[in-house]
């Protein structure tokens, strides 16, 4: 990894737990970015940086004022929910751009995108990237949907497998009307119904700016093995609820155990998603694949959990990043980038 002179850098970061403390009826307090930024700072801390932790509240002003105070030289970005809004994650990224601040991580553009499903699902088909078929509703279906059963309905535009759950997995047209009615009342926007591929599950995180300089690089496979639920469904309790009996029904294989064919097949498909929505820093997609042994991509993931104990970490350290080493590099390619 190429050498990386001290800089003094404001970790950036906005309180999740508040701002979606009512999604699900529980408080998100695991995805607290507090505890990220702490150890992004402590991990930039021992290579030498200047680090402080500075939180995006709900004044942009005093975030400004902030970071002039600091003389940052750079910001690490977790500001995923900038004025308490999960919808605004596009925002904090456009915000240190105007204040002509190198930060890390993607853009407003690839942060916008990526979070509307069906767009992304459009774009990815636009680019030869088999994902499944779908349908965009704003209100429950009339007619028939022309879909696959069983399908599974998603909220559009959310985020951490928010408004997913097993029974999110619906076998006929009846229930994709009841469970489409749940989505757009609960959520307040449309929900997106897909065909539901049952196969094995895979992610690929992926490094780089997609310049000459700084091309893609796809971390090792993971693969989420489902242990025993009857739909195979990451849904919210299996990410974020320990008390719930989901969270013990899926662990993370990394390195996933596939032949090298299929390694490369998902090496590829992860590179042309990266090219697709001009990725930056650090990414994740993730994958279905069916019993005939076809690979869809399901999401494509921009800045995902950064944390320590998390599958961008674990896969990075199975392709010889230390966790130091990959904050690191993530600043490194922000800098690299420069300022927009």
């Amino acid at each position: 990894m190429p050498h990386l002179s001290p800089k003094r850098v404001a970790v950036v970061y906005t309180p999740v737990e508040d701002s979606l403390q009512e999604v699900e009826g529980r408080m998100r307090v695991e995805m607290d970015l507090a505890v990220s930024a702490r150890e992004v700072a402590e991990a930039l801390a021992s290579c030498g940086h200047d680090c402080r932790c500075i939180r995006f509240d709900r004044d942009p002003a005093e975030l400004a004022s902030a970071l002039r105070a600091f003389e940052a030289d750079a910001v690490f970005n977790l500001s995923e929910c900038p004025l308490n809004s999960a919808q605004k994650e596009p925002h904090g990224a456009a915000y240190l751009e105007l204040l002509r601040l190198p930060y890390t991580g993607n853009g407003p553009l690839s942060l916008s995108v990526c979070n509307d499903k069906a767009l992304t699902k459009h774009i990815l088909s636009s680019c030869g990237i088999p994902t499944p078929s779908f349908r965009l509703y704003p209100e429950a279906p009339r007619g028939r949907s022309g879909l696959r059963f069983p399908v599974i309905v998603k909220p559009s535009r959310e985020d951490g497998s928010a408004g997913i759950s097993e029974e999110s997995v619906v076998d006929d047209e009846a229930g994709l009307k009841r469970r489409v009615a749940h989505v757009v009342e609960k959520y307040g926007q449309e929900a997106i119904a897909e065909e539901y591929i049952g196969g094995r599950e895979f992610n690929v995180g992926v490094l780089g700016n997609g310049s000459v300089e700084e091309p893609f690089r796809p971390l090792p496979p993971a693969e989420l093995v489902y242990r025993n639920p009857k739909w195979r469904v990451c849904s919210f309790e299996s990410k974020w609820d320990a008390s719930h009996p989901a969270y013990e029904e899926i662990a993370p294989e990394c390195p996933a155990r596939i032949p090298e064919s299929l390694r490369s097949r998902l090496g590829r498909l992860t590179l042309a998603s990266a090219r697709a929505f001009g990725l930056c820093g650090y990414s994740r997609v993730d994958f279905r694949m069916n019993g005939n042994g076809k690979v869809f991509a399901l999401e494509v993931n921009p800045n995902p959990d950064i944390s320590s104990n998390a599958g961008l970490a674990r896969a990075a350290r199975i392709a010889g990043f230390s966790y130091e080493a990959l904050v690191q590099e993530i600043l490194r390619l922000g800098l690299t980038r420069g300022i927009r």
